[in-house]
């Protein structure tokens, strides 16, 4: 970007987006994307920090490896994957190589081969990377700090009074969120009835009347759980949730056409989002996703492009190029704004951030340095912990 590009009040952006808010009237949602989860910091034991639970890159690392280490055709066959994602225009991570693999499950014949790998070997190497994102997204949740970022949201939470429940979306298969809402005491419903094996129940997410009232929040899992398995009763199909399964049998990361115990939820979970975005003054805060879903970003764009009073702020961690979808969509829609760290698209035009001081609730979100007669602006309510510390602010006392 031109150092003569037009420039955005960083103030005026904070505070708008600490108007709506504020706002008890409004329908208000969050989506959560792997980069919440990330920015859970641990000790690493050297004396350093390192994610509780890693990024999509760290995870399809750790995948990686756990397949190499099963034999050489089953790392010749992740590499076929990797290859064959490259093509068709997606990134190589261990989402798309699930979804990969289980269109390749559904596809191969008795006889066929498929990536070098018969129709058993290509159970085994999913079965494999569903077990290993389920071991590393279930860590010891023992290491948590007492004030954990995903606390401080559910403390804000907390202390709102709303006339519509406020919905969290999530693609994150762990379960820091609920850890988190039950230990800050905010009642909320995931879709799921019942006490003993509390099972999914999708009318609960269509009818209102079927679910609890506004001061209980929402939470969606849109890709899946931990938490979730199939089981059967009375010969009918059907999803509860449980202890944390090993198996990882109820991952979703991607739209297919599962057979109707995995379709429901997933096909449920996106109808919610939509219904969420069809309301009227509807606000959406996307925090770390890097809208690599074109399922989930079908359905934001659409409703973007159908309800003009309907707002999503993107609050991303780093700065996107020019050559970016979600930059290429915001010039197209005055009301999907992009927050990044040294730019923001606000009424689709793009501008570097100006401020000529930092107000007492954006300290630590924007930072103005001047050196000599050149003055800086950084916005950084793109990385997680500062937005949930942004949020404490509005609580304060």
């Amino acid at each position: 970007m031109s150092a003569h590009a037009p420039q955005h009040d960083a103030q005026k952006a904070l505070a708008d987006l600490r108007d709506h808010l504020a706002r008890h009237d409004k329908p208000i949602a969050f989506f959560f994307g792997a980069g919440t989860s990330c920015a859970v910091p641990v000790p690493d034991g050297g004396g350093q920090s390192k994610p509780l639970i890693p990024a999509v890159a760290g995870l399809t690392t750790l995948c990686k490896q756990n397949a190499a280490e099963m034999g050489e055709k089953y790392a010749t066959a992740w590499a076929a994957i990797e290859t064959q994602c490259a093509v068709n225009g997606q990134p190589p991570n261990v989402e798309n190589i699930l979804s990969r693999l289980r269109m390749m499950l559904s596809a191969i014949g008795q006889n066929d081969t498929l990536a070098g790998l018969k129709t058993d070997d290509l159970k085994t190497l999913e079965e494999c990377v569903r077990k290993s994102i389920a071991g590393i997204v279930t860590p010891d949740l023992a290491q948590l700090p007492p004030d954990f970022l995903h606390r401080l949201f559910a403390r804000w939470l907390s202390k709102t009074a709303r006339k519509h429940p406020v919905e969290i979306f999530t693609i994150n298969y762990d379960v820091l969120i609920e850890h988190a809402l039950e230990a800050e005491r905010v009642p909320f419903f995931d879709g799921f009835v019942g006490a003993y094996q509390p099972f999914f129940h999708p009318d609960s997410l269509r009818r209102p009347e079927a679910a609890p009232g506004a001061v209980w929040s929402r939470l969606w899992k849109m890709h899946g759980s931990v938490t979730w398995r199939r089981t059967e009763h009375g010969g009918r199909p059907r999803v509860i949730r449980g202890a944390p399964d090993p198996a990882g049998e109820m991952i979703l990361p991607s739209f297919q056409k599962y057979d109707e115990s995995r379709q429901q939820p997933y096909s449920a979970f996106s109808d919610r989002l939509t219904r969420f975005l069809e309301q009227d003054d509807a606000l959406l805060i996307v925090a770390g996703f890097g809208f690599g879903d074109e399922h989930i970003n079908s359905l934001m764009f659409g409703a973007l492009e159908n309800r003009p009073r309907t707002h999503v702020y993107a609050l991303q961690f780093e700065e996107l190029p020019e050559t970016d979808g979600l930059i290429k969509r915001a010039y197209q829609r005055s009301n999907l704004i992009v927050i990044g760290p040294e730019s923001g698209i606000l009424g689709s035009r793009r501008g570097r951030w100006s401020a000529s001081e930092s107000p007492a609730f954006a300290e630590g979100i924007i930072d103005v340095t001047k050196s000599g007669d050149t003055t800086t602006c950084r916005m950084n309510i793109g990385d997680f912990a500062r937005f949930c510390r942004f949020l404490q602010t509005m609580t304060a006392s």
